[in-house]
């Protein structure tokens, strides 16, 4: 028994120092089997060592090499998945290192082996007691190159996004977890090899486009972008693309840009892009110099200070024919010089505005979209620049485009750069408007936008305020291209510049100048719940401004329609009241505006008058400060109101104010030099020149007939010689109402017969289409019996009127009148003058 004893010990001994005997390769028979995949036989070999206690030795065994491999490690590095499975069904050390000090995912990596790294970064048991990605960070800042590179590598694989799909790599929340932003700014910090900053580059650009919510920890690094920006010196092409792309992408983090310029991020740029004029690589940092400068005018300022930089701007790369660099740099400049007329000034000076014009040309939209936007940048409130685009035809060529391109992010910046370039001048904003076409304007209100809807609802006001000619009525244009109803959508958004434009312009659609009152409009305004939204305003408006117009609006839907006056009564909360409480507004515009607004409401109603009469009286020193002002437009204003709210005024004689303001008129007519003042004292006469009595028994004021007996119909007929059509619009609406008043008719008569080009002008303007004509029949009829009986034409006054030929009821100027030989009236209007000493010698 005791042999058989010892018998079986010495067969347990053998099984021992088998298990444990190396081959020539440094390998036991657990790492053979390791290497080789052999699961069976390593739990074979696994189960014996535990029978004999040795199961912590076989799994700790390393391999007698250069390696040092321990089963779990050599499994590893062979890329035996199975293999580790099994390993790890037993107690086994998953933290152990080899002879480098590399652990198991530091094998992977550096195996190159995807799938087994893979596997060790999403096996549970693995995860639960081993950080894989520290291991991993601390060998991609190896100060060796290669260890590095591989591992940088790996990391690149790992964030790749799965084919076909749209989600983003789901390690790189772990990643970021463990560090993997500060590990890359490292590397930037210290490592000089290409192919390591190349890897870098791709992972930081990565991380910050896939996650961008990460762009935020970089204010938690210590000087993250002088680190970047070092490499701006490299003379490797990729990585200075790369890192351009990088610094665009983090620009667009405002929380960011202040520490990147602190951190040299200006110099870097500038200098890069005046030493490397690659386009592939310069427009990226275009890019980002545009964020930059856009977010505070400081840099924006910094920029401008480097004359040559901005020279060799328009010199090289406005030259430079690649779409993507011209495309950037154009961009650039919008925002370089976006409010700064410096800039402006000397990027124009330089050449700019005919780079952007050729631009035009080119077929790329978005080329001609970026350089539509930059002229509108570089001309905004500039007249200097506006001029030198006016002489380079500017308009014409953004007509062009206008009426070629059907895109709508394209015509809203064109519409928007136009009235740019229009700005200070009313006139060539009706020119524009009008070459546009009223359907066209009101088309694109259509569009998804609200940038352009305050230059389109300003074109419509524009071309409203001129009366209504036989080719162009633009009242009746709005109403049928439906563009009242786009208007009064526009009266509910929250944008009070835009909700003033589209109240003007209302009232010059249901008003025309002369107070000529279009029915139909006022109904489509009515029966689109438009008086409803313009009440609110008028009751409700923050802004008294808003206020005001809105009343005014209100007058003018209200303005001989009494079905209309009476919705707007019995809306809401209105009230005359409101009104007259506004003109007590300690802001004198709000005040003037108040009782304008009131008198378009007494304006030929007879109800209201009576109403306001009954329980209102105005002061005549309200009106004696806006009389006594320099501002001529206030004084003619102020006049005009006098003369309509003369029942209303307690102190004097109803005669006395109308006295009073008929000759402040009469003056401003005479002996200003301003057209405009002009052209509002004639539409003011335009209406006084209709208007009737509030009295049921005396149905005339006699207004015309005063205005008559001191020279109005020549002081009227003289303003033919304006350059301005609203002007004579106004004077021959205005002759056209006095043609009812006999001595009006004579008077208009005799001046037509010694200059008969004047009477094209009132065909023009007073014979409309499907309208009755504003002419006297009989003045009319003495006129065609003039022409029938061929008699002989009466000397000419001599006045300044300039000479017209009408073909076709078109106005065409031929030449002006040689000057007279008459004494010359004076020039200048004289604010304390009230009234003329004819109307003078009457009171």
């Amino acid at each position: 028994m005791h042999s058989s004893i010892t018998t079986h010990n010495v067969e347990i001994n053998d099984e021992i120092t088998k298990m444990n005997v190396y081959d020539d390769n440094g390998y036991l028979p657990i790492h053979r089997a390791t290497f080789n995949g052999l699961e069976v036989i390593i739990k074979g070999i696994l189960e014996d060592a535990e029978k004999h206690n040795e199961l912590n030795s076989q799994l700790e065994a390393t391999t007698h090499d250069i390696d040092e491999f321990t089963p779990l490690l050599l499994a590893t590095a062979a890329g035996r998945l199975e293999t580790i499975a099994c390993f790890l069904e037993y107690p086994v050390n998953i933290n152990v290192i080899d002879a480098r000090g590399h652990d198991m995912a530091a094998i992977a990596a550096l195996s190159q082996n995807e799938r087994t790294f893979r596997y060790i970064i999403d096996h549970p048991i693995i995860t639960n007691q081993y950080n894989a990605w520290k291991s991993l960070f601390k060998l991609i800042i190896s100060i060796k190159d290669e260890e590095s590179i591989i591992c940088g590598r790996m990391l690149e694989l790992l964030i790749r996004r799965e084919l076909n799909s749209s989600s983003i790599s789901p390690y790189w929340t772990p990643m970021l977890e463990n560090g993997l932003l500060k590990t890359l700014i490292q590397l930037f910090s210290f490592t000089k090899n290409d192919d390591i900053l190349l890897n870098t580059c791709i992972l930081l650009f990565n991380v910050i486009t896939e996650v961008p919510i990460i762009k935020s920890d970089f204010k938690t690094l210590d000087n993250p972008f002088s680190a970047i920006l070092k490499h701006t010196r490299s003379k490797n092409d990729q990585i200075l693309i790369l890192i351009g792309r990088i610094l665009y992408s983090l620009s667009t983090d405002k929380s960011l840009i202040d520490s990147m310029v602190e951190q040299g991020l200006m110099e870097s740029l500038l200098k890069l892009i005046t030493n490397q004029h690659s386009s592939q690589i310069i427009c990226s940092y275009f890019d980002c110099l545009s964020n930059i400068i856009s977010y505070s005018f400081l840099y924006q300022q910094k920029i401008s200070n480097a004359k040559d930089f901005l020279l060799l701007l328009v010199n090289v790369y406005l030259e430079d024919f690649d779409l993507n660099l011209s495309l950037s740099v154009i961009r650039f400049i919008r925002h370089l010089v976006k409010n700064n007329e410096s800039i402006q000034n000397v990027l124009a000076h330089y050449g700019v505005c005919e780079h952007l014009l050729g631009a035009l040309t080119v077929s790329s939209k978005e080329l001609q979209q970026a350089s539509i936007e930059a002229i509108q940048a570089l001309s905004y409130k500039n007249q200097q620049v506006q001029q030198i685009l006016l002489r380079e035809n500017a308009i014409e060529q953004l007509l062009n485009l206008l009426d070629k391109t059907n895109m709508s992010n394209l015509q809203i910046v064109i519409v928007c750069t136009l009235w740019t370039l229009c700005e200070t001048s009313s006139t060539r904003k009706r020119e524009v408007a009008t070459k546009i076409g009223v359907r066209k304007l009101i088309s694109f209100y259509m569009i998804k936008s609200d940038e352009h809807l305050l230059p389109i609802t300003d074109a419509l006001y524009e071309l409203t305020q001129g009366a209504p000619t036989i080719k162009m009525n633009t009242q009746e244009e709005i109403s049928r291209a439906q563009g009242i109803p786009y208007l009064i959508r526009l009266l509910k958004l929250n944008d009070e510049m835009l909700v003033l434009s589209v109240l003007k312009t209302l009232q010059l659609i249901c008003c025309a100048p002369g107070f000529v009152a279009n029915r139909t409009n006022q109904e489509i305004i009515l029966n689109n719940d438009g008086i409803k939204l313009v009440v609110a305003l008028t009751m409700h408006a923050k802004n008294e401004i808003v206020q005001v117009e809105a009343a005014q609006c209100l007058a003018c839907i209200a303005l001989t329609n009494n079905e209309c006056s009476t919705v707007i009564e019995n809306t809401l909360d209105f009230s005359y009241l409101h009104i007259i409480y506004l003109t007590q507004s300690t802001n004198t515009d709000v005040q003037l505006k108040a009782s304008n607004a009131l008198a378009t409401f007494i304006y030929n109603n007879s109800h209201i008058q009576s109403h306001l009469s009954k329980h209102y009286q105005l002061s005549f020193d309200y009106f004696e400060k806006f009389l006594q002002t320099n501002d001529d437009y206030i004084r003619c204003t102020a006049a005009f109101q006098i003369v309509v709210l003369s029942n209303l005024i307690f102190e004097q004689k109803r005669s006395v104010n109308i006295a009073i303001g008929c000759g402040i008129l009469i003056d401003l007519l005479r002996l200003s030099e301003i057209d405009k003042i002009k052209s509002l004292a004639a539409e003011c006469l335009a209406r006084l020149a209709h208007m009737k009595s509030g009295s049921e028994i005396h149905k005339h004021t006699g207004v015309p007939q005063s205005l008559i007996a001191v020279d109005a119909i020549d002081y009227l007929c003289n303003l033919f010689s304006s350059p301005n059509d609203i002007t004579i619009g106004n004077a021959s609406v205005a002759l056209g109402f006095l043609t009812y008043i006999p001595e009006g008719r004579r008077k208009l008569l005799n001046r037509c017969r010694s200059e008969p080009d004047i009477m094209g002008f009132l065909k023009v303007y007073n014979c409309l289409a499907s309208l009755p004509p504003r002419l006297s029949s009989y003045f009319i009829e003495d006129w065609e019996r003039y022409h029938t009986l061929k008699l002989p034409k009466l000397r000419s006054r001599g006045s300044n009127i300039r000479y017209f030929r009408v073909i076709s009821n078109s106005i065409e100027r031929v030449r002006v009148a040689p000057s007279s030989s008459h004494d010359k009236e004076q020039t200048s209007s004289i604010a304390t003058k009230f009234y003329t000493p004819s109307i003078r010698l009457k009171i």
